[in-house]
């Protein structure tokens, strides 16, 4: 069967963007990438440009698969549709089994930004919450131009407006705590369902890829040490076995373009959660222990 022509719209550092070209990379389908300039990242701010906005997303959001000239939306929905195709390797990231297909949809739910859903509420939405402070910086240096572009263009209303309060004031202290109930509450259930060895369904799935991304990000943000803490072992064998799939080296590691940003924020300190984190995640183990 031939591939069908497919078409990445994607921001480098995005976390449903590493999600899907994971996906592309596990399957093994062969793809043309198109890189957009986020415009909390950068002047020109191409996902609210006329023609994006026009012909690729209304939302104004990345990323965007076009499979020949169909245009599909949404990170979770993309994967479901990669895994129909037939790729250079042998792998399906959903399981057949209606049941298990179930659980992994709970999974997938609970672990990407789904549309909907408030910020802190599951593990996946936990992620922006923390990214904050990073996006607060970067938010800062752009052109006053630039900010008053997104309040015209942008059409989601929340973004706009946590854009604007970001340039002008800070949201980064009050967010973050927003975010430690959600976070407790899934690292713990992801260290309970997780077998000793392998993957969570077993065989490898788009919840992994998932997760891959959910991780790297809390080591872009100087949280990963939380994976390591000895109450959390199926956890931290876990992410030792993401971090070997080659999909982890080529949709994530070779996309890299944001070291000197995280260390001029952090100058090399840990982040300000960190330590709050670890002290949730022991708290709850001990309370459910008692």
């Amino acid at each position: 069967m031939t591939q069908p022509k497919l078409t990445l719209y994607h921001a480098n550092w995005s976390l449903c963007s590493q999600m899907v070209r994971v996906a592309l990379y596990e399957k093994g389908l062969e793809f043309d990438h198109v890189p957009i300039k986020l415009c909390d990242h950068y002047e020109e701010a191409e996902n609210i440009s006329k023609d994006y906005l026009k012909n690729i997303n209304p939302t104004g959001v990345v990323p965007v698969l076009k499979i020949n000239d169909e245009i599909v939306r949404d990170s979770a929905y993309i994967i479901e549709r990669l895994d129909e195709l037939e790729g250079a390797n042998n792998i399906n990231l959903w399981p057949k089994e209606e049941s298990e297909r179930e659980r992994l949809r709970n999974w997938v739910y609970d672990t990407t930004i789904t549309e909907g859903v408030p910020l802190g509420k599951t593990l996946g939405t936990t992620i922006p919450l923390f990214s904050t402070g990073l996006i607060e910086n970067l938010i800062k240096k752009l052109s006053f131009k630039a900010i008053w572009n997104i309040v015209l263009r942008h059409p989601r209303r929340e973004r706009k407006i946590a854009f604007v309060i970001m340039y002008f004031s800070s949201l980064k202290d009050r967010v973050g705590p927003l975010a430690y109930k959600g976070f407790v509450k899934g690292i713990l259930e992801l260290e309970k369902s997780l077998p000793k060895d392998g993957f969570l369904f077993g065989e490898f799935s788009h919840a992994d890829i998932n997760l891959m991304c959910c991780f790297y990000r809390l080591q872009d943000l100087r949280l990963d040490s939380v994976l390591d803490m000895p109450e959390l072992p199926k956890v931290k064998s876990y992410w030792e076995n993401l971090k070997n799939r080659t999909s982890f080296k080529k949709g994530i590691l070779e996309f890299k373009d944001h070291e000197e940003k995280l260390n001029e924020i952090f100058s090399n300190k840990n982040n300000p959660h960190l330590e709050k984190l670890k002290e949730k995640i022991k708290e709850n183990i001990y309370l459910k222990k008692s």
